[in-house]
């Protein structure tokens, strides 16, 4: 007895020391390189403080706060706010959601799959997808709340209680707020799975829970004006996605080690394993998860990555499907060398990053305050997403100099922020074209990686910092 709860002792706190592991990239720099991420981080900076009179957000922004399948994630911020600074509270906020991520897959395997629950340590592994390091926070938020939110079904439906009826539904009611796609990803989960055995009674159970969350998402109609326009890819290259998306980073050669080692795991999974065993129930919901990812369109309206954001929940669904036995240990260990090979490429690369966004700091540093600012910047830098860290860089002028800027995301139905003055604005992947209103409209203008229209902003304005890619022009006094 004794023995059994020092090995369970001993993967406990190995399980610990991994996802606690996933904080260290964040705490080696000072601002994390998402690609989004400073466009959430300043929208919760202006909620913050849009009646603060050091400011002049009330003039151009007002709060929307309602029900949106997508707040929650700036209702946190705008708390934390009110202890931390808001770099800060983004920073602590990146760290708890990326460990929340392996925590939760560790409670749905506990439910679901509980001899099996070490190959959690896969979930380490595999936090930092590229969704998150493309800036796709509340979703990555929405991932973690899914499965605990589905594994608390299931304990739930085991022994039904008040106490435990009632956590489900605030974990149900928060996914929803954190993410449209995670809400519904963990109900597919759970509907896939439920329709393996019937049950009315847990069917209606089931109903009578999701009824609330699914009657206000038809009420948002989030981000839906332009659900007519849709992007499929092809098949092929979807089938390409299942791999890229298991170990995207900032280095290659890392990236074939990962890839690699993730490889190698069915293979000492299945191989010659007489103790392996199949939950088919499992395999039809990995297999329905698959179907729709190869069905769904890669955009819907103002939503994009819609069939990739299916991917992480595959593979922490996989995991539920075979009862392995004794290798189980092998792949947990494994698990553990592939987490620190990703915990040292993110930290890596945030690094590397961070030295190249060093000229964007001194550039905001020469921008005064509360001025409105304009920026044109060239997308054609690199193929890599990785490449683009400097698409949403300058809306920390928003935090550190309350600069007005339209580039923030306003979209009706998702985010509690609208923007109410009526700012020129332009297509990311396209180039501005009337510069008479640009004049009229802006102060500033942040012009990174352009080349072509910088004889045009000359007409017009006065070039007051140049470093590098970046150069600041002041618009003459009209």
């Amino acid at each position: 007895m004794q023995s059994g709860h020092k090995r369970s002792a001993f993967w406990i706190a190995l399980f610990v020391l991994s996802a606690s592991s996933l904080a260290l990239p964040f705490l080696l720099v000072h601002d994390p390189p998402l690609l989004d991420y400073p466009n959430h981080l300043a929208r919760t900076f202006i909620l913050s403080h849009l009646h603060d009179p050091a400011y002049k957000f009330s003039a151009y922004y007002q709060a929307d706060w309602k029900p949106y399948p997508y707040v929650l994630w700036d209702i946190l911020m705008v708390a934390l706010q009110h202890v931390l600074p808001v770099e800060a509270a983004g920073k602590l906020l990146l760290i708890l959601t990326t460990a929340l991520l392996p925590v939760a897959v560790a409670w749905f395997l506990w439910q679901v799959n509980r001899t099996e629950v070490k190959l959690s340590l896969l979930a380490c592994a595999l936090s930092y997808s590229p969704l998150f390091l493309w800036g796709l926070e509340p979703f990555h938020l929405s991932m973690g709340l899914s499965f605990l939110m589905a594994g608390t079904w299931f304990w739930y439906r085991r022994k039904p209680t008040v106490v435990r009826a009632v956590l489900f539904f605030v974990l149900t009611f928060a996914t929803y707020l954190t993410h449209l796609l995670g809400f519904a990803i963990a109900v597919l989960i759970l509907v896939l799975f439920e329709l393996t055995r019937f049950n009315w009674r847990d069917w209606l159970r089931l109903a009578c829970f999701l009824a609330p969350e699914l009657l206000l998402s038809v009420w948002a109609h989030p981000g839906l004006e332009g659900h007519d326009a849709m992007v499929w890819q092809p098949i092929m290259e979807r089938l390409g996605l299942l791999r890229i998306y298991l170990n995207y980073g900032y280095n290659t050669n890392l990236d074939r080690c990962v890839l690699g080692g993730l490889a190698l795991c069915p293979l000492v999974a299945i191989a010659g394993n007489r103790e392996l065993r199949v939950n088919w129930r499992w395999l039809v919901v990995a297999l329905g998860i698959l179907g729709l990812f190869l069905l769904l369109p890669h955009v819907v309206g103002a939503s994009y990555l819609v069939n990739v954001r299916l991917l992480p929940p595959l593979y922490f669904v996989s995991l539920a499907v075979l009862r392995i036995g004794r290798r189980a240990n092998w792949i947990a260990v494994l698990a553990v060398a592939l987490t620190a090979l990703r915990v040292f490429d993110v930290a890596t690369g945030f690094r590397n990053e961070a030295q190249a966004n060093a000229v964007m700091d001194r550039g905001i540093d020469q921008i005064p305050r509360n001025v409105r600012l304009f920026g044109v910047l060239d997308d054609n830098e690199g193929p890599d997403p990785y490449d683009h860290g400097f698409g949403h860089y300058w809306d920390y002028a928003v935090i550190r100099r309350g600069a007005i800027t339209g580039d923030l995301f306003d979209i009706a139905g998702q985010t509690p922020m609208r923007i109410i003055y009526e700012p020129y604005n332009y297509d990311f992947e396209d180039q501005p074209d009337d510069w008479k209103i640009i004049e009229e409209s802006y102060d500033y203008i942040w012009c990174y990686y352009d080349k072509s229209d910088q004889g045009k902003i000359s007409t017009f304005a006065d070039k007051v910092f140049e470093d590098g890619p970046l150069t600041i022009y002041r618009v003459r006094e009209r």
